[in-house]
C-alpha cells in the first residue's frame, strides 16, 4: 500500500461530474439532447450562447439551425456567417456549408455575414474574453509556491481494508509564513472516504511561498492525491504514456471531458515537464463547450495571472458563467475577488450573495467565508454572530483542527460580547497554528482584545 502525490490530475471518468448536463446552463450535451428531443428554440439558445464563446461544433450547429429554420427565423446569412467561423477555428463541415450557402447570397447579405464574422473573429474574442496565455512560464509576475515539507497522510484504515483506492483534487492557500490556508476539497472520488487525510495532509505541509521581488505572498497552488493499494491492480490504466497519449487523442478529437483531463495532466504531471501555459489552451476548450468546471479553471487563471495574463474583467466573466451554473466553487472564488482589499457594502453584499448559493449546495468552504463576514466585519449591518457560529457549528467536524475555524467562533463570540467564549475559543486556535506553524502575531493580537473585553473588526482570513 502507497499513497502517491501527483499535482492537478483527474481521471477521465471522474471528469463527467464536472462536465454532465445541467438545464440551467449551455453546454453542447444538453444543447445536443435538446436538438435530438426536438426542442429546437432550446437547442438554438444554447447553441448560440457556445457559438458567441468560439466554440467550433456550435458554431456550425448554429449554421444549421439558421439554414433550416429550427428555433429561430431562417436565414441564410446567418448561416453562412456562423459556418464560415466554423471553418475559421477548425471545424472541416462549415467551409462546405459556407461554399453551399455563398452563391444564394446577394453582396449585402455577404456584408452582413463579414460583420456577424468580425464581431466573433478570434480577433475580437482575444481582446474581451480569451486569455493571452504566457509561453514558458506559471506566473509573469512571480514566483509560485513550492513544496519544501510535504506530511504524506496514512491510507484510509477503512478504504484500505475495503480494497478502495481513488484520488482528490484540492486548492489551497499558500500564506506569506509558507504554511497553508482554507485547504478546498474540489474533487473526490470515491466521495467520503479521503477528503478529511487530504486535509491534514495539506494543513500539516510547509512551503516555500510565492515571491514577488523576493517578498513573500499569498498565492494560491493545488495538489492531486492519488491513493493506491498495492494489492489492487486497475487493468483499466496502464502506463503513464499510454494514458497521457490516449487522452491526448480525445481531446483532439473534442471530448470537452478529455480536453480537461489533458490540461490536468499538462498541468500537473511532473513527469511531462511542461509548464502551466501549456494547460491553459485546453481547459479554454473545454470553458467553451460549457463545462461550468473549466469556466472556473479559466476565470481563477485570469484573475491570478497563472498560465496567462492577469485580467480582472475577463476572469470575473467566466467566473460568473461557471458561478450562474451553480458551480459552486465558482461560486466561492468570486465572493473572494469581491472580499479583496477594503471591500464596498455594494462588494461584501454581493459576496455574501454569492456564498449563500454556494453554501446551500453544501460548500463548506462557503459556510466558513460566509461566517467570517457574518462573525467581524466592521460594518454592523453585515454582522450576524448568532448565524456566524450556527454555520461553524454544521462544519465543526471538518474544521476542528483548523485555527480559521477557531478565530471565527471567538470573534463571532466576541461580538455578542461573550469574551470567555471568545478567549477560549482563541486560545484552540493559538495552540492548533502553534502545532502547525503558523506566525502566532495577528492570533496573539485577537487573544489580547478578547482578554480586554473588546471585539475584533476586521478581515479573518487575511493571510
Amino acid at each position: 500500500m502507497h499513497t502517491e502525490f501527483i499535482r492537478h490530475f483527474m481521471p477521465l471518468i471522474a471528469l463527467a461530474a464536472f462536465l454532465s448536463p445541467m438545464p440551467v446552463r449551455a453546454d453542447l450535451y444538453s444543447a445536443a439532447q435538446a436538438y435530438e428531443k426536438g426542442d429546437f428554440a432550446a437547442a438554438f439558445g444554447q447553441f448560440k450562447e457556445l457559438a458567441e464563446l468560439g466554440q467550433p461544433q456550435a458554431q456550425f450547429n448554429l449554421a444549421v439551425m439558421y439554414a433550416r429554420g429550427e428555433g429561430v427565423a431562417a436565414s441564410n446569412t446567418n448561416a453562412h456567417a456562423w459556418a464560415s467561423l466554423a471553418a475559421q477555428n477548425g471545424e472541416a463541415r462549415g467551409k462546405g456549408l459556407a461554399d453551399e450557402l455563398e452563391p444564394m447570397l446577394t453582396p449585402t447579405s455577404l456584408r452582413f455575414s463579414s460583420e456577424i464574422q468580425a464581431e466573433y473573429s478570434q480577433a475580437k474574442l482575444n481582446e474581451r474574453l480569451l486569455p493571452q496565455v504566457l509561453r514558458g512560464k506559471e506566473y509573469v509576475d512571480r514566483d509560485p509556491p513550492r513544496r519544501l515539507k510535504p506530511y504524506l497522510p496514512s491510507y484510509p484504515l477503512d478504504a484500505e481494508r475495503k480494497g478502495i483506492q481513488g484520488e482528490t483534487y484540492v486548492e489551497f492557500v499558500v500564506a506569506r509564513d509558507g504554511h497553508p490556508r482554507m485547504p478546498r476539497i474540489l474533487y473526490s472520488l470515491p466521495s467520503g472516504y479521503f477528503e478529511e487525510y487530504v486535509r491534514e495532509s495539506v494543513m500539516r505541509s510547509a512551503y516555500l511561498p510565492a515571491r514577488i521581488n523576493g517578498e513573500p505572498i499569498s498565492a494560491p497552488t493545488s495538489m492531486l492525491y492519488n491513493f493506491v493499494v498495492k494489492s489492487v491492480t486497475i487493468r483499466d490504466y496502464g502506463t503513464l504514456e499510454a494514458r497521457v497519449g490516449a487522452t491526448k487523442l480525445k481531446a483532439e478529437a473534442g471530448d470537452p471531458s478529455a480536453q480537461m483531463l489533458y490540461g490536468m495532466m499538462l498541468a500537473g504531471l511532473p513527469q511531462l515537464k511542461q509548464t502551466y501555459d501549456k494547460a491553459v489552451p485546453w481547459f479554454l476548450k473545454a470553458a467553451q463547450a460549457g463545462a461550468p468546471y473549466a469556466q472556473y479553471q479559466i476565470g481563477t487563471g485570469l484573475l491570478n495571472g497563472r498560465g496567462c495574463q492577469c485580467d480582472n474583467i475577463k476572469g470575473e466573466i467566466w467566473l460568473e458563467k461557471a458561478a450562474q451554473a451553480d458551480q459552486s466553487d465558482a461560486q466561492v472564488s468570486l465572493a473572494e475577488y469581491l472580499l479583496k482589499g477594503k471591500p464596498s457594502t455594494e462588494a461584501l453584499q454581493g459576496a455574501a450573495v454569492w456564498l449563500e448559493r454556494a453554501s446551500k449546495q453544501n460548500n463548506i468552504t462557503a459556510r466558513l467565508l460566509l461566517a467570517s463576514i457574518l462573525a467581524a466585519n466592521p460594518s454592523a449591518d453585515m454582522r450576524d454572530p448568532a448565524r456566524a457560529l450556527a454555520l461553524t457549528e454544521g462544519i465543526q467536524h471538518t474544521y476542528k483542527d483548523d485555527p480559521s475555524f477557531w478565530e471565527i467562533r471567538a470573534a463571532a463570540f466576541a461580538s455578542r460580547a461573550d469574551y470567555d467564549a471568545a478567549v477560549k475559543a482563541e486560545s484552540q486556535a493559538l495552540n492548533e497554528a502553534a502545532q502547525l506553524g503558523w506566525d502566532l502575531a495577528p492570533l496573539q493580537q485577537r487573544a489580547s482584545l478578547y482578554a480586554s473585553r473588546q471585539p475584533f473588526r476586521g478581515d479573518l482570513l487575511n493571510f
